[in-house]
């Protein structure tokens, strides 16, 4: 028997470092989804910035920068944007004066638009290099544009969807982690089951081996006198009575024991799921 419970939590400490070990290679799967992410955004912004200078930048006159573009240059720069700029994984292109008014846009309607909000953005650009942002599923890009001579400092807005850059990232390890978050549940499940089966085998072998001790054991010859006053005491002096009573405790000890046990794996296996929950939460975000 002790060897049968050895081998009982043997086998559950196995399953509970299997638990852990896939609990692990998750995070490991998530924080190497993060770091692709994060560097997909950074060729994002770089491609960006190389196609506002080398692309868009030469496209652009003086009088681009003087107020915003209508009329035939409108025409003119929306074709040649669309031919050269639209035509990869940008969507979206803004022209913006330091002021944050909108100098040309593919979006015919928002030339001439207002955008306060973007003044120190654009005047933190103009001072250094290229920023990013999300907005939503707008992945935005801010380069500083210099046109003509002397020249004339304006920012050039490029967007791209955010979305796709999330998906690209995800592609190879991301889907290990809901099945290793999986893989940890089933095992502490597995672990839960191997404790309380085993522990209610101990007690079956236990009650077991005291039934057969006490039919083996040889009866003392008592007089006959003796005997009809054992009869004739109440039950709860009898020595099979007491015998019971005390076995009794002893199996409730042991199934109290084994349900706090069930308890203590159950609410892990609970944690586990509300944290494979947020971590969906996370990734649909």
């Amino acid at each position: 028997m002790p060897d049968r419970r050895h081998r009982g939590r043997q086998l559950r400490d196995v399953f509970i470092t299997l638990a852990l070990i896939f609990l692990v290679g998750a995070g490991a799967a998530y924080g190497v989804t993060r770091y692709l992410q994060s560097e997909l955004e950074s060729d994002a912004n770089r491609d960006a910035r190389k196609l506002s200078v080398d692309v868009l930048q030469p496209l652009l006159v003086p009088a681009d920068a003087q107020g915003p573009v209508q009329g035939a240059r409108y025409d003119e720069l929306l074709a040649a944007v669309d031919q050269r700029v639209l035509a990869g994984p940008i969507n979206g292109v803004l022209l913006l004066a330091q002021d944050g008014t909108v100098l040309f846009a593919d979006q015919p309607s928002l030339v001439g638009d207002h955008e306060p909000a973007l003044r120190d953005d654009i005047h933190a650009v103009i001072a250094g290099t290229s920023q990013s942002s999300v907005d939503g599923d707008r992945f935005r890009t801010l380069t500083a544009l210099e046109i003509g001579s002397p020249p004339t400092l304006v920012a050039a807005e490029l967007v791209r969807s955010h979305t796709a850059i999330v998906e690209e990232s995800r592609e190879v390890w991301y889907p290990w982690v809901g099945r290793a978050i999986a893989a940890a549940i089933v095992c502490f499940g597995l672990a839960l089951v191997t404790a309380v089966v085993f522990s209610v085998i101990g007690v079956l072998e236990r009650r077991s081996a005291r039934r057969g001790s006490a039919v083996e054991a040889p009866r003392p010859r008592r007089k006959k006198a003796a005997a009809d006053g054992d009869e004739n005491a109440p039950a709860y002096m009898h020595p099979s009575f007491k015998e019971e009573v005390a076995a009794r405790r002893h199996v409730e000890d042991e199934l109290r024991a084994i349900q706090y046990e069930r308890d203590a794996l159950a609410q892990r296996v609970q944690h586990l799921e509300a944290d494979l929950d947020r971590l969906k939460e996370r990734s649909s975000v």
